[in-house]
């Protein structure tokens, strides 16, 4: 009703404006909804290829212009919900962009554990600061304002999302700048 309604507004910048309002509204929507339902997923588990899941995502970001970079390595699976893991790696390689421009993926097995790390070259977070990064609607420095987009529900949907899978993210400052975002999934 209200986009309906928003057609009739004049003036193209304020119907740009409130376009973008509503927009931020649905996706926001969107996230809590999906932080909702984690844990009670219809989706079953299957046998996924994480490689290809990586270089899909890399695709969409790449086609949209972004530079995401990922040095395709060995075939390497794991028992997930491909639907919610893509979403989680959406929303980290996201990250990546908004705060460093770019984002470096790598995909490594680590004794039962997949690690997908999603590097950028941004600020970083203050190392008190990191898991505050994961509390609904929070963002750590100024520039991560409704401004740069975003519900600030990225992280923590993540972060659900892989614990709900029995494994993690963990976020680290890289000693040449930037952050390292690790999710870990469990292989079976």
């Amino acid at each position: 009703a209200l986009r309906v309604r928003v057609e009739s507004v004049e003036d193209d910048f304020e119907r740009e404006r409130m376009i973008a309002g509503i927009e931020d509204i649905d996706h926001m929507l969107d996230d809590i909804l999906s932080l909702a339902r984690v844990g009670r997923s219809k989706e079953q588990s299957d046998t996924v290829d994480v490689r290809s899941l990586i270089e899909t995502i890399v695709d969409e970001f790449t086609d949209l212009g972004h530079d995401v970079r990922y040095q395709r390595g060995e075939k390497q699976t794991a028992s997930i919900r491909e639907t919610l893991v893509r979403r989680a790696l959406r929303n980290l390689v996201g990250n990546a962009i908004l705060y460093g421009k770019s984002a470096d993926i790598a995909l490594q097995k680590s004794g039962d554990r997949l690690l997908i790390s999603v590097d950028d070259d941004g600020p970083g977070i203050p190392n008190d600061e990191m898991e505050t990064m994961f509390e609904p609607f929070l963002r750590g420095e100024s520039s991560r304002n409704r401004a740069t987009g975003g519900s600030g529900l990225g992280l923590t949907l993540a972060r659900a999302i892989a614990r709900d899978h029995g494994g993690d993210i963990i976020l680290k400052n890289r000693e040449s700048g930037g952050l390292r975002a690790i999710l870990s999934l469990p292989i079976d």
